[in-house]
């Protein structure tokens, strides 16, 4: 999927650019300055002690951020956590700037030795190229990691650990491991909620044998200039269960190929199938790259259902409120987790997620990041919607302005792993790129029957090495 997932929202959130820092203090606006590396006035430490091996903090201050929040709710979100952030630390100025053009201004900013204080990561991916850079600050020493491993979600902290050092902080998540359907559909077919894979195929081949429903799955693929991501989602919490968190890991990192048996077999056994059977699939293998991803969730609620089956994450709740304003959660749609395969791999949970990582020596700037690990920070956030807390297990569930969202936070606090969203780890080029031989390009042709799954996976593999190398 491409970039974080409200980004993908695009339909529904009008997004805005902002090149200029933005103060975001909550009590009131003062004048911008430049960005300069180092931060800004270091204020009076709280525990400076030279030589005692924890970070210094300060109570007054300015830091600089940088994220790749653009559209209107991420920012009220972001300002949101700020402005609980000032109400503790009202002498700290945080000075914010968004861009469409993140990745590739954090290198300019980096490169030119102008970074910002802070960077909002929405791929771990750039941080870890950072971290090889030798530019990113350790954040070991500001935080209690052990503290953090035990509130965060499972294997979240993993992501933005090199060399056994904790390098950025989990700000907020979104879930993707989900299965959605229609409470009435299933009333009325008499089916149960599946808890195995097993058990979610023989739903299936039930669905496709009577006529409650057209078809039991609704998939849809087309995202213009990004049509395939949807595809690449699939695969990726297949191989979760299927091969486990460590090959995936592998995997995502170009050690493990997709034409290897424990990818390529992964997708035999578990995609192909669902997909390539014109049963299971509303319209057919054929129709998967034409149904728009935001429109095909819609065959769950009309009247004579087209489908009693939709994988997609929670964004899409936003798809379904623009197309059927009136259907309400826990009545017209639901979701469930989307089953595990193989008992050894537990409960793995596919998402996308922000994370905080400090590039200058400010004392402000720690103090930030230190509160930033605070259940507590993201419940402004929570309450608007669109937030699911990182540190779910100790997370207040009632902060979440609906049901759905704590849902969702319940799925995370039980997951055993998470791992971030593959093809938005891998190189830009090979997992979310529209040229040949990428994951969403390779992935569309073989779907729309223009190659064989060999040869997709055999274009992606190339193309892989022919970026890594």
């Amino acid at each position: 999927m491409p970039g974080r997932e409200d980004d993908d929202r695009e339909l529904i959130v009008k997004i805005t650019r902002n090149r200029a820092w933005r103060p975001l203090t909550a009590a009131t606006a003062l004048a911008l300055v430049a960005v300069a590396c180092g931060g800004g006035d270091n204020g009076e430490a709280e525990n400076g002690d030279a030589g005692s091996g924890e970070a210094e903090l300060a109570e007054s201050g300015e830091v600089t951020m940088l994220h790749a929040f653009t559209g209107e709710e991420d920012l009220a979100g972001l300002n949101a956590i700020i402005d609980a952030f000032n109400e503790e630390y009202p002498d700290i100025e945080v000075l914010q700037e968004g861009s469409n053009d993140f990745e590739s201004l954090a290198r300019t900013r980096i490169g030119a030795s102008s970074a910002p204080d802070i960077i909002l990561h929405p791929q771990p991916g750039l941080l870890e190229g950072f971290y090889n850079q030798g530019v990113v600050q350790p954040v070991d020493n500001i935080v209690d990691v052990d503290q953090l491993e035990s509130d965060a979600v499972g294997g979240l902290l993993d992501l933005v650990t090199f060399g056994d050092e904790l390098y950025a902080v989990p700000v907020r998540l979104a879930l993707k491991s989900l299965v959605w359907y229609s409470p009435q559909t299933f009333e009325a077919g008499g089916y149960e909620v599946p808890e195995t894979w097993d058990e979610m195929m023989a739903l299936t081949d039930q669905m496709a044998s009577d006529d409650v429903v057209t078809a039991p799955w609704c998939i849809g693929i087309e995202s213009g200039d990004a049509t395939g991501w949807v595809a690449t989602d699939w695969v990726e919490d297949i191989l979760l269960r299927s091969i486990g968190p460590e090959a995936y890991d592998e995997w995502v990192a170009g050690e493990l190929a997709f034409s290897s048996d424990e990818v390529k077999g992964a997708i035999e056994e578990y995609l192909v199938p669902i997909w390539t059977n014109d049963d299971y699939v509303f319209g057919g293998q054929e129709q998967i790259a034409r149904a728009a991803f935001g429109d095909s969730v819609s065959g769950l609620l009309s009247d004579d259902p087209e489908c009693g089956l939709h994988r997609q994450a929670t964004f899409i709740e936003g798809f379904i409120e623009q197309n059927d304003p009136d259907a309400e959660f826990g009545t017209d749609y639901d979701f469930f987790y989307l089953p595990p395969i193989l008992e050894e791999y537990g409960n793995p949970v596919l998402g996308a997620g922000d994370f905080a990582a400090l590039y200058t020596e400010n004392p402000a700037a720690n103090t930030l990041i230190k509160w930033l690990t605070s259940p507590e920070a993201g419940e402004g956030w929570a309450a608007q919607g669109g937030f699911l807390s990182p540190y779910a297990p100790v997370f207040d569930g009632s902060v979440y302005p609906s049901d759905s969202s704590r849902r969702a936070s319940e799925i995370l606090a039980g997951a055993t792993s998470f791992r971030f969203d593959g093809s938005d780890t891998m190189p830009g080029d090979v997992g979310s790129s529209s040229q040949s031989g990428s994951f969403w390009i390779e992935m569309t042709d073989w779907i729309q029957g223009n190659q064989s799954l060999d040869d997709a996976l055999a274009n992606i593999d190339e193309l892989y090495a022919e970026v890594s190398g």
